[in-house]
């Protein structure tokens, strides 16, 4: 009795698993971009798997300014999946840095991927840099925080 009760509890596991592994894939291959947006922050996958093969956003031009704001609207719903990695902050940080409109974006994006640079020196001797030339573009409340962190 209890191999059989086993059994079927292991064939809906299964079964189960195979039906959102098909569902997160079909949700990355459709066509149609504004349904995997919609769908995108609950599927497994990370950013870069978005910019990737179906959308091949990575090989958009950034310098037109609807490519960089349907990336980051895809980077906007990665977020708590890629919360702790340091090139995703990175990432977002260049793209927001292309466009002032959404300076307080820019700043809680270089902000995080300061606090994350702490223990790979290269990339955050260029974030100490990058502020030190651009200190006046911060507001005082973000200079306050990357100041402190700084030591």
């Amino acid at each position: 009795m209890k191999n059989f009760i086993f059994f079927h509890l292991l064939k809906f596991l299964i079964v189960s698993l195979l039906t959102y592994n098909m569902f997160a894939l079909s949700v990355l291959y459709l066509p149609s971009i504004n349904i995997k947006s919609f769908f995108w922050q609950w599927t497994p996958y990370s950013y870069k798997q978005a910019l990737g093969f179906p959308n091949h956003l990575d090989k958009a031009s950034l310098l037109n300014k609807s490519n960089r704001l349907l990336v980051l609207s895809f980077l906007n719903k990665s977020i708590y999946k890629d919360f702790l990695d340091i090139d995703f902050w990175n990432y977002k940080h260049i793209l927001e840095s292309m466009d002032r409109d959404n300076i307080k974006e820019f700043e809680k994006s270089f902000y995080k991927t300061f606090k994350l640079s702490k223990n790979n020196p290269r990339i955050n001797l260029e974030l100490r840099n990058y502020f030190i030339r651009n200190y006046t573009k911060f507001s005082p409340d973000y200079r306050n925080k990357v100041l402190k962190s700084f030591f």
